[in-house]
């Protein structure tokens, strides 16, 4: 899954916080698939083509942040345009990266090439309904303000973000992101159904943030993003499982 120019090296879906520095300058991204050469960052707006950064995020071993230099070696300008598609971002050649931290993501990858299940269907708390990855930068509004975040994936329910702070269980939110087909930003009300403010336990795991159940969505959202998960579900279907460790495109 998660086309994008072919590295050489297999990558995996890896969906974590991660702080970005460049030219003195500190910014919030998003890791979406990880391997010992770079990663794949959704920052809005990419930075250019040969920048420089220091990139530091956790990884789900129990040790410190992952700390790695790298340059960006290509852009992606537009938003996902499906659960397979990657979001506005960057790849990031590492160009700097400790033998141990290499020992870290070969760790990683070994331990998500050996568990072949699909992220179709996450089990997560109060999940009712399949939710499928989609990656998305968004605003939640709340009372005390609005923050910056990112869906993580996406069911006809509700979906996950990730965001720091996390608000309380049962706060009330607005949530706006982009949904492919849609001209308009899709923003619904939502409550908060369960937190996750600890980060990465596992191979698997989502990043700090919350899930979120819609409020009083209209029929006609209900079955827009049905369609969405459904069509995911039948391109697993017909691929036989997608194995998202195989080497991309």
């Amino acid at each position: 899954m998660y086309r994008q120019p072919r590295s050489g090296l297999t990558r995996i879906p890896y969906v974590q916080a991660c702080r970005v520095t460049s030219g003195g300058e500190e910014r919030a991204g998003l890791v979406c698939n990880l391997s010992v050469l770079g990663v794949f960052l959704h920052l809005e707006p990419p930075p250019e083509v040969a920048t420089d950064l220091a990139l530091a995020f956790d990884l789900p071993d129990g040790g410190p942040p992952l700390a790695a230099e790298g340059r960006v070696t290509w852009r992606k300008l537009q938003p996902a345009a499906g659960p397979q598609s990657l979001p506005e971002g960057c790849g990031v050649r590492f160009t700097r990266l400790a033998p141990e931290e290499v020992r870290r993501i070969s760790a990683l990858v070994t331990a998500f090439r050996a568990d072949p299940r699909p992220l179709l269907g996450r089990v997560e708390p109060q999940a009712e309904r399949a939710r499928v990855p989609f990656v998305a930068g968004c605003l939640v509004t709340g009372a005390e303000g609005s923050w910056r975040g990112n869906v993580c994936n996406l069911s006809a329910d509700g979906l996950y973000v990730a965001l720091d702070p996390v608000p309380s269980v049962g706060e009330p939110l607005i949530v706006t992101f982009r949904m492919p087909e849609l001209a308009e930003p899709f923003t619904r009300a939502a409550t908060v159904s369960w937190r996750n403010p600890d980060g990465p336990e596992r191979t698997r795991a989502l990043p700090t943030g919350c899930g979120l159940r819609f409020v009083d969505l209209a029929p006609e959202d209900s079955a827009r993003l049905g369609r969405f998960v459904d069509r995911f579900a039948a391109l697993l279907e017909a691929e036989g499982g997608l194995d998202p460790a195989l080497p991309v495109e």
